[in-house]
């Protein structure tokens, strides 16, 4: 990683600048160390063998299951957090790196993207993409989303794609990226959801404990706008996902 990128993104987080600096480790920086204790599913991710699997499959996937082309998707993401040149933009749940690349060129030099993941094996495959493709706007974090290592109100927009699922406390992480957006900042999440009631019964016991979590889109804009933001939008694809768009309120 760059040291210069560092430079220009301390100011973002809730630490001095000295104390980033040694846990960069190969393209990443890593906050959490051998602290973390992830659930099952976010285990499950965090091997060589699952991030290769998803980084090759991922978005060869998707059209089969009735959702968009990555780029399509990824313009429709753009559009939904009303992008601009020199935005600085949080990428939660960033996995391998696609939006986090794709957001980096949309916002060009001048702005920059922080990619935020708990899974290693997913930054490690995230920052070869960013070396691959000459990418110097983006920072890739080893954090927690639902403990954001940020100042409050430091971020222009704020992404989740394909990550509301698999948050342990959906309710914690939208109140945490809630915080680290800028008034006005706009929001662009997306995840399994259903259109009807949560699952029950032994099918939706199995969900919890892995700490997937099929909302009701209902429930998700409730969540959404509990959380701090305002203009909530969803809607529903293939039956059982789900995008998302919010805005954080202006100052008063």
């Amino acid at each position: 990683m760059n040291l210069a990128l560092l430079d220009r993104a301390a100011p973002l987080f809730d630490r001095d600048r000295a104390a980033l600096a040694p846990l960069v480790r190969d393209g990443v920086l890593d906050l959490l160390g051998d602290a973390f204790t992830p659930t099952f599913t976010q285990r499950t991710l965090d091997t060589a063998a699952s991030a290769w699997l998803y980084d090759r499959t991922r978005d060869a996937l998707m059209p089969r299951f009735g959702l968009p082309d990555f780029a399509s998707e990824s313009q429709a993401v753009a559009e939904r957090l009303a992008l601009a040149p020199g935005a600085i933009v949080l990428d939660v749940a960033c996995g391998h790196g696609n939006f986090s690349a794709d957001l980096a060129k949309r916002v060009g030099p001048n702005g920059l993207v922080v990619g935020l993941d708990i899974a290693g094996s997913m930054l490690h495959r995230a920052a070869a993409r960013i070396r691959s493709q000459g990418l110097e706007n983006v920072l890739l974090v080893r954090g927690d989303a639902l403990a954001l290592p940020f100042r409050p109100a430091v971020f222009d927009a704020v992404n989740c794609s394909g990550g509301l699922h698999q948050m342990p406390d959906l309710a914690r992480a939208l109140g945490e990226m809630a915080r680290v957006a800028k008034p006005g900042a706009h929001f662009a999440a997306s995840g399994f959801a259903r259109s009807g009631a949560e699952e029950s019964g032994l099918r939706g016991w199995l969900w919890r404990r892995f700490a997937l979590h099929f909302i009701p889109v209902a429930a998700l804009e409730r969540a959404i706008e509990a959380a701090g933001f305002e203009d909530t939008r969803t809607q529903i694809e293939g039956s059982t996902f789900a995008y998302a768009s919010a805005r954080r309120p202006e100052a008063a």
